[in-house]
């Protein structure tokens, strides 16, 4: 089955409206959402941006990790919404910074809908936003 770019943008925008609503419905006025890797330690977040940063592929750092950790599940690719804590650490990969942040997951999406989660930690890979002059 093939997606058009339409459709792509369409589900995305459903996503996030209904990822911010949800979010913002518990006051959580900073949260964002977003699709991507997170951890469930820091240190297997680091691991992860080490064997990115040598030049493994996405899929073959979180099977490394994932491996390493004795748990398919450590590290993978989720639908979020979330608040940042900071930023615990940071690495060049394909000659751009990226960084691991702690975060707090206020939902999750299921595939078919929304999922409340009570301030659960994770650990999130981030492209490094710009630094304006």
């Amino acid at each position: 089955m093939r997606f058009s770019p339409a459709l792509c943008i369409g589900v995305t925008l459903l996503l996030c409206a209904g990822g911010a609503a949800s979010a913002q419905s518990r006051g959580d006025k900073d949260a964002k959402v977003g699709v991507g890797m997170i951890c469930d330690s820091q240190a297997q977040a680091a691991r992860f941006l080490e064997l990115r940063a040598t030049g493994r592929s996405p899929d073959q750092a979180m099977a490394a990790v994932n491996k390493e950790a004795h748990n398919a599940k450590a590290c993978g690719l989720a639908a979020i919404a979330f608040t940042q804590d900071g930023t615990v650490d940071s690495k060049s990969v394909d000659n751009q910074l990226v960084q691991v942040v702690r975060i707090r997951i206020l939902a999750g999406y299921t595939g078919a809908a929304w999922q409340p989660m009570k301030d659960f930690v994770q650990y999130a890979i981030l492209e490094a936003e710009g630094i304006e002059i």
